[in-house]
C-alpha cells in the first residue's frame, strides 16, 4: 500500500485542479490498482460541492501560518493532519506553473525569496521535518529571468522538491539554465491528461466550444483586444457555418470584477445586440467530469485556458489555441498540433479568422492525428508517474 498526500491546487471555482486531480487518480489506479490511499489538503476552505465527484478523502490544511501559536499544535485537526503527513509516503505540490515572471515580477532580495519560497510550498517544507519524499509533479517552470524567480526555483529544487517534472522542455531549460539547478528534470506531458471523460454521454448537436480566459486578458499584447477577437470570431462562425457557439468559463471567482464567467457575459452581450445567439456553459454548478464531457462533445474547440485544451487535445477534440505562454504550443506539440497556435502577442481579428478557416477545414485530419498521438502521451505520463510515485526504498 502506498499512501500519497496531495496538495497545491484549488478545487472550487475552476476547472484546472479537479482535472491535476483527477489525472493523478488515474495514474495511482494504472500503478497501484486498488493498493493506494490518496489524500488531499487544500490550503484554503473548500465546500462540499466542489467534491462532489471525488472519491477519496479531502480536507483543509488546519494549520494557520499568518496566526501561528504553539497552543495550535493540541487541535484535534492539526494532529490529525501531522499523523496524515507522518503516515504518507509521498507528499506531492500539484500546482500548474511556477517561478514565472509573468506572474511574479517583484525585485529581489533574500529574505523575500527565502520566506515566499517556503510559504509556496509549505506543506512540502513540513513533510521535510519528516524526512518524506516530496514530488514536484509536472508543471511549467518560467520563464524566469528575473533573479527572484532563479533563486527561488534554485532553493526548491534543491532543498524541497526531491523529484522535479517539467511539462515543456523549455520549462526544463528555464530550471537548467536559468534557475543553475543540478539535478535531473523529468519532461512529461500534464498529468490531467489522464482524466477520464463519458463517451457514452456525449450526443446531440454538435457545436464550437470557446475556452475563454481572463487570465490571457492580463497578458494580452495583440493590436486588437481579446473580447473584440473572440467576438469577431463568433460573428464569423455565425454567418460562414451556423455552428452553435458555446463558451466555456474555466475559473470562475464569485467575489472578483473580472473571471471567465465575467469575460463571456461581455462577449455574449456584444453579440446578442446583432441577434447572434451563444450560450454560456454553467461551469459554476457542473462537477468537473461533466464540464470534461461538455468540452469532449465540441465538434472543435477554441481556447485560451491550459486545462481546457488538455480536456480537449486528450478527448480527440481538434483544437484552435490562443495562449500567452510556452505551455501552450508545446501542448500542441505533444499531440502533433503545432500548427494550431496563435500568440496574445501577435493576435489580431484577421489572423484568428483566417486561422481559424483553414483549422476548421483540417478539423477531421487533425482529430485523426490527435487520436493517433494520445497513446503515447498517456504512456510518457504514466512512465513519469512511477518515477515520481513511486516509494523511497522501492525498486
Amino acid at each position: 500500500m502506498v499512501k500519497i498526500l496531495a496538495t497545491g491546487v484549488q478545487i472550487e471555482e475552476n476547472f484546472g485542479g479537479p482535472s491535476i486531480l483527477h489525472g493523478l487518480q488515474e495514474v495511482l489506479a494504472e500503478l497501484y490498482g486498488n493498493d493506494y490511499e490518496l489524500i488531499y489538503y487544500q490550503i484554503t476552505p473548500f465546500d462540499g460541492y466542489a467534491s462532489r465527484d471525488f472519491n477519496f478523502k479531502v480536507r483543509t490544511v488546519p494549520l494557520s501560518f499568518k496566526n501561528f501559536s504553539f497552543s495550535l499544535l493540541r487541535n484535534k485537526e492539526i494532529k490529525e493532519f501531522i499523523q496524515d503527513l507522518k503516515s504518507s509516503d509521498i507528499i506531492v505540490d500539484l500546482y500548474g506553473i511556477c517561478f514565472s515572471d509573468n506572474l511574479n515580477a517583484q525585485k529581489f532580495s533574500y529574505l523575500k525569496f527565502f520566506l515566499n519560497t517556503l510559504y509556496a510550498f509549505r506543506i512540502l517544507a513540513i513533510a521535510k521535518l519528516f524526512h518524506k519524499k516530496t514530488v514536484k509533479n509536472t508543471c511549467s517552470f518560467g520563464p524566469m529571468k528575473k533573479k527572484l524567480n532563479q533563486k527561488s526555483a534554485a532553493f526548491a529544487c534543491k532543498y524541497l522538491f526531491d523529484v522535479v517534472s517539467a511539462r515543456e522542455t523549455k520549462s526544463r531549460d528555464a530550471l537548467i539554465y536559468d534557475a543553475k539547478v543540478k539535478k535531473e528534470i523529468i519532461l512529461s506531458p500534464d498529468i490531467a491528461n489522464m482524466m477520464t471523460f463519458s463517451k457514452d454521454k456525449i450526443s446531440g448537436e454538435k457545436k464550437v466550444g470557446i475556452s475563454t480566459s481572463h487570465q490571457i486578458i492580463r497578458q494580452w499584447k495583440g493590436e486588437t483586444g481579446y473580447i473584440e477577437c473572440i467576438v469577431n470570431l463568433c460573428r464569423h462562425i455565425s454567418q460562414t457555418s451556423g455552428m452553435p457557439i458555446v463558451l466555456i468559463p474555466n475559473e470562475i471567482q464569485p467575489l472578483s470584477d473580472m473571471d471567465d464567467i465575467v469575460v463571456s457575459r461581455k462577449i455574449q452581450d456584444i453579440l446578442k445586440k446583432e441577434d447572434i445567439p451563444v450560450e454560456i456553459i454553467d461551469s459554476a454548478h457542473m462537477s468537473s467530469k461533466q464540464l470534461k464531457n461538455i468540452i469532449a462533445s465540441c465538434e472543435v474547440l477554441i481556447a485560451s485556458r491550459y486545462h481546457s485544451c488538455v480536456a480537449a487535445l486528450s478527448s480527440g477534440v481538434p483544437t484552435l489555441v490562443v495562449g500567452w505562454h510556452y505551455k501552450y504550443e508545446e501542448l500542441l506539440h505533444w499531440y502533433g498540433q503545432d500548427e494550431w497556435g496563435i500568440s496574445a502577442d501577435e493576435c489580431t481579428s484577421e489572423k484568428l479568422i483566417s486561422t481559424f478557416n483553414s483549422f476548421w477545414e483540417s478539423r477531421d485530419k487533425s482529430k485523426s492525428i490527435i487520436v493517433a498521438k494520445y497513446p503515447e502521451v498517456r504512456k510518457v505520463v504514466l512512465e513519469t508517474g512511477k518515477r515520481l510515485f513511486q516509494k523511497n526504498g522501492d525498486v
